[in-house]
């Protein structure tokens, strides 16, 4: 019953997903889903789970705001000239180096996290639905603009 709730959930955001310029609420939600299925968590599980992974993607996402403003940054630079110093060069390089640590520090965290909310083989089977729906997401983009 669980699986057939999740699918037709799947179903109803999936056809909305594009329909409102790639939402990111639908987005989440359609991932949210997707992860939720693939690891079929019971309900104490999910309890647990939940709160560690939503502090995860906050904390990602925060990072991935830092590196855009840099690389906006960089970009006004670059456009407006074509001369940046070696300094100020070291120094992009040092704090894209920081975000990236960070982010790496937070997956590792994640992890370690989870090892004590559920069992190995579903933290395994998570890393893989984390990665096929990042795949789902942008075969669809692709199809979507070759319709347009």
């Amino acid at each position: 019953m669980k699986k057939i709730i999740v699918l037709i959930c799947l179903t109803f955001i999936y056809n909305g997903l594009f329909a409102q310029n790639g939402s990111r609420e639908k987005i989440k939600a359609l991932k949210i889903a997707y992860i939720t299925e693939k690891l079929d968590l019971s309900s104490k599980e999910a309890q647990k789970f939940w709160p560690v992974y939503n502090d995860y993607k906050e904390t990602i996402e925060n990072l991935k705001k830092e590196e855009r403003k840099l690389m906006k940054v960089l970009n006004e630079v670059n456009d407006n000239s074509t001369d940046i110093t070696n300094k100020r060069s070291e120094d992009f390089i040092n704090e894209y180096l920081k975000i990236e640590e960070e982010k790496s520090k937070t997956r590792k965290k994640l992890i370690l996290d989870l090892k004590n909310v559920i069992p190995n083989k579903k933290i395994l089977q998570l890393i893989k639905a984390e990665g096929d729906f990042h795949k789902r997401m942008l075969d669809k983009i692709k199809g979507h603009r070759k319709r347009h």
